[in-house]
């Protein structure tokens, strides 16, 4: 290993790091579905089975192992790894009471449920998760993916070098203002890149976390605050709201949700109530229809549900 001038070690393999464990088994927190369903882009499954990204500025590989899933995290801080995964995974919801709820609420979501039992919502860095999803607009999953991958690849801080891969930081705001348009397109993103910096600048202007505070408002102050800004509309602030800020009321409506919707609520689709079109009028309707039916964890059914779409809607 080696230690960098600052004597920090930079250089490591993860078999000389301490392994946790969370006593999880596949309907408490389904790895796959959980880091693969659309709301977090920087999980790799790696060919020895360990799922490798990075929380804020900490290397983390996660792999399930009957019924529990193991961890290792760096830099390892002493035993506030688990700390951290807890907080990411919300595993202060309880997962089989959500879900039986969920079921309770709406046959329609059955398929959903069993395909996929142990989807979770994350709780992502909202700075990040903002900034992430600006770079989602006519884009699809793993191109977003790799997009972001190649942004943290040549303008991230590095985190460390373990077995010989490296693991960055997402960039910092103030890096991401000034960097030229040849640099968003190398990573594809093209007009995208002016979103990203509009934002990073005004965020800029912002007090220190501030995004943070806004998981301590109201859904809706906090969604307002967010559409404030440029380039974000209702779904991206939505995105925001759910997979950052921790509110579980907001439900992202995309072309598949959207699609679901015309579905799960035809009678409102056959009165003429949602519009051939994803207008902003219809967008709120379908965003409340949602709320009504799955009460104030409606976006996790929105995610159970887009999950199962994206993926065939096969039943497991």
């Amino acid at each position: 290993m080696s230690v960098s001038s600052s004597g920090r070690m930079v250089d490591a393999a993860w078999r000389d790091l301490p392994v946790g464990c969370l006593p999880l088994g596949p309907r408490d927190l389904d790895l796959a579905a959980t880091l693969d369903c659309g709301q977090a882009f920087r999980w790799r499954l790696a060919d020895d089975g360990w799922w490798r990204g990075v929380i804020g500025d900490r290397a983390v590989r996660i792999r399930r192992v009957g019924d529990a899933c193991e961890y290792q995290v760096y830099p390892s801080r002493g035993a506030d790894g688990e700390a951290l995964l807890r907080k990411y995974l919300r595993l202060d919801v309880d997962l089989s009471t959500l879900v039986e709820d969920l079921a309770l609420r709406c046959s329609r979501i059955h398929p959903a449920l069993r395909a996929h039992p142990g989807i979770r919502i994350l709780a992502q860095p909202p700075e990040e998760t903002l900034l992430s999803f600006l770079c989602s607009p006519a884009n699809s999953v793993p191109r977003i993916s790799r997009s972001i991958e190649q942004l943290c690849e040549r303008h991230g801080a590095l985190i460390a070098r373990l077995d010989g891969v490296e693991y960055r930081a997402f960039p910092s705001k103030g890096t991401l203002i000034k960097l030229p348009d040849a640099e968003y397109r190398a990573a594809g993103l093209g007009w995208r890149g002016l979103g990203i910096r509009v934002v990073a600048g005004r965020l800029l202007l912002k007090p220190r976390d501030w995004l943070l505070t806004l998981r301590s408002v109201p859904y809706v102050e906090a969604r307002a605050a967010l559409v404030d800004f440029p380039n974000v509309g209702p779904k991206i602030a939505d995105c925001v709201c759910l997979f950052g800020l921790l509110k579980d009321e907001a439900v992202p409506v995309d072309t598949h949700v959207w699609a679901l919707a015309k579905e799960l609520f035809a009678d409102e689709a056959a009165s003429g109530h949602l519009t051939k079109s994803l207008t902003g009028k219809t967008y709120d309707r379908v965003l409340a229809l949602y709320q009504e039916r799955y009460g104030p964890y409606a976006g996790w059914a929105q995610q159970y549900l887009y999950h199962w779409r994206r993926h065939g809607c096969q039943d497991g």
